[in-house]
Order: C-alpha cells, then structure tokens, then sequence
C-alpha cells in the first residue's frame, strides 16, 4: 500500500511534479493525425495535466500550445488558422507554432510581441498519429522503436474510452 505522499508522486503528472517532469521527457501520441482536417482545424487536448490546442495551420504545420490566449484568456480553440499560425476569435492575437505573437491586432504592440510568450510544444505527425515531447530543450528524435518505423508491417491504431484514473492506475491494472 503506498502512502498518499508515495501515490501523490507516482499520480501527479503536471509541470515541475516528479512524475510530470519525467514523463515529459518522452515524445507520446496525443491525437490521430485525421482529427485535424479543413473542417476542424482546432482540437482541444488535456496532455500531462496541461490544457493545449492542437492546430494545424494553412501552411500544414502542426502547432500545440497553450489553449488560452495571453491577451483575454479566451481559448484558441475557437482560433482561425492562418497561414502563419492560428488566431484568437476574440481579438485576433496570432500565434505561431513556436507560440510567438505575430500580430496584435488592432493595434501593433512591439512589446508585447517581443516579450510575451506562450506554452508551446513541439508536434510531429508520424503513422498517422500527433506526437507531443513536452521536456526541456534539446528536443529529442523520436525513439526509432522497431514497431513504429519499420516499412513492412501493418499498422492498427485501437483507441480506448477516456479512463477517469491516474495514468498510474490504467497501467497497474493492465498488468
């Protein structure tokens, strides 16, 4: 039995948590690759206790960054995407992939776009699945595991209801 300092340790997985920081130091898939299309360019993702959006822009970029917009806090994922990035409904902030501000609109604000930031990850499509590596600078490759990379296998992507545990959990029982 662990204790609840033990279990707090394992279970939390939000930034600067043990668990947290150590996780995102691997790439993990956070979406199939098709939930994004011209229809729905925008997908809201809960990733290691984070709330991102994943976009993809008009130039076919993957971006994921933080939802909420650093101006008004509305969330992005009601963004349009451009051809740099994606902007915010409510003001127009643009955000790049980066998650630079390219625009403020309706006023230029050099300030705010040469010091304000927002969270920003990393995101690649490989095997049709969005991959996410969430850890510090340098970013790694993607282990070059033989199931993922190799050309003559077939390949079934099997998705599973939303658990309502800790990640911990699911694994323990799924030993």
């Amino acid at each position: 039995m662990l204790t609840r300092e033990e279990n707090e340790a394992l279970t939390r997985v939000g930034p600067g948590t043990p668990a947290g920081e150590l996780l995102r130091r691997y790439w993990h898939p956070i979406s199939l690759a098709q939930d994004l299309s011209d229809e729905s360019p925008t997908k809201f993702v809960r990733v290691l206790g984070e709330d991102l959006v994943l976009f993809r822009d008009k130039s076919g970029r993957t971006g994921l960054i933080a939802d909420k917009c650093a101006h008004r806090n509305a969330s992005l994922v009601y963004g349009r995407e451009e051809e740099r990035g994606i902007s915010c409904a409510y003001h127009g902030w643009l955000y790049d992939c980066e998650g630079n501000i390219l625009e403020t609109p309706p006023e230029r604000n050099d300030a705010v776009m040469k010091n304000v930031k927002t969270i920003a990850y990393p995101a690649v499509v490989y095997c049709g699945l969005i991959w996410a590596y969430m850890g510090p600078d340098p970013v790694p490759p993607m282990t070059h595991y033989d199931t993922l990379f190799r050309d003559d296998v077939h390949r079934k992507v099997v998705l599973h209801p939303v658990l309502d545990c800790n990640w911990f959990q699911a694994m323990e029982n799924s030993m």
